[in-house]
């Protein structure tokens, strides 16, 4: 159930990029023809960037798609992989609780701020970026849960 729920976030965050490219291009077609613009164009474009991006990371923690390098883990005894794997999953619960809760301190102190070119509420932007992180530490219990019940998946390519 919640590797469905996070695969949801992460393909709703994705038409955040869609909809920043439909409005870069509608922007470049009428700056072809006409001296009209798409107005606040940085701004849109950060705030669709840092949507998709950070609801999208919690998913890649729970599909095992985030950089890894496993030239030397994966020579090691499937005990020792399964060790080190929960073992990182709780060192990444521990620092994406530490960047979740000093963030939100920034984010109450950011409260009345607003964007420069259109005005945008900057907890417009400290929404998906807190909410991508508090998914990230969910997905991660999660993930070593499931580690510790059911131990390590199997390789696609073995």
């Amino acid at each position: 159930m919640s590797e469905r729920f996070l695969r949801a976030v992460s393909f709703a965050s994705t038409s955040t990029f869609v909809v920043g490219v439909l409005l870069t291009i509608t922007d470049i077609v009428l700056r072809s023809f006409s001296t009209l613009t798409v107005p606040g164009m940085v701004d849109l474009m950060q705030l669709f960037i840092l949507t998709g991006a950070m609801l999208s990371v919690p998913h890649a923690f729970l599909s095992d798609q985030h950089v890894a390098i496993d030239m030397f883990s994966d020579k090691m005894p499937a005990a020792m992989q399964l060790t080190l794997r929960i073992a990182a999953a709780f060192l990444a619960i521990a620092f994406l609780s530490g960047v979740l809760w000093f963030s939100f301190q920034q984010a109450i102190n950011e409260a009345g701020d607003r964007s420069q070119t259109i005005g945008i509420p900057m907890a417009w932007y400290w929404a998906p970026f807190l909410t991508g992180i508090a998914l990230s530490v969910f997905a991660n219990v999660v993930l070593a849960f499931q580690l510790w019940r059911r131990g390590l998946p199997a390789k696609a390519f073995e």
